[in-house]
């Protein structure tokens, strides 16, 4: 997948787990598209991957009921990995395979979440996101920037929310959710 964003792979052997990498962004600036919607089996307005990462408690969101309850009469699905979060009376999409999990973002008119690994590949599959992070530059650039921007090949549109305690109230949340839906 990163071979969209970078000329040179480099394996992560830092034992304090901070990216350390040389910005080598792909020059000719074509990108491959991940996912194909037509192949998804349910279309959804909106899938929310709830990260479950118990080290990160700070960026563990924590008020997804107060979201869903929110999100009346909209479609919702999660999606991630079988820690990752599900609520009761949505679709659970978590712990499916790769191919099927793009095909079902590429499918989806908005991906919702903190930021992670799976809203980089919602921007990869072409969807829609909304998705927040602290104000802190890192590398030269913010996480906003860095969604809207540099890992935006597709330019998707992106509902930023700064969240420097990792926790946005869920009324911004559903409200930037209704903005792009």
């Amino acid at each position: 997948l990163y071979a969209d964003f970078a000329t040179k792979f480099r394996a992560h052997k830092d034992k304090d787990r901070r990216l350390n990498y040389p910005k080598m962004y792909r020059p000719d600036g074509i990108y491959h598209q991940y996912g194909k919607p037509e192949n998804a089996t349910v279309v959804h307005d909106v899938l929310i991957h709830a990260r479950g990462i118990a080290r990160k408690n700070s960026i563990n969101y924590q008020r997804w009921t107060e979201v869903v309850e929110q999100m009346k009469g909209v479609s919702l699905a999660f999606i991630g990995t079988a820690v990752d979060l599900y609520m009761p009376g949505c679709f659970d999409f978590r712990g499916i395979e790769l191919q099927k999990l793009m095909d079902l973002i590429a499918g989806a008119r908005l991906v919702v979440g903190v930021s992670s690994g799976i809203m980089h590949l919602a921007a990869a599959c072409g969807t829609n996101l909304v998705v927040w992070g602290d104000r802190r530059t890192y590398f030269g650039e913010t996480l906003e920037r860095r969604y809207k921007v540099t890992w935006n090949p597709f330019d998707v549109r992106v509902g930023w929310i700064d969240a420097d305690n990792w926790h946005p109230e869920p009324s911004e949340i559903v409200k930037i959710v209704e903005q792009l839906l």
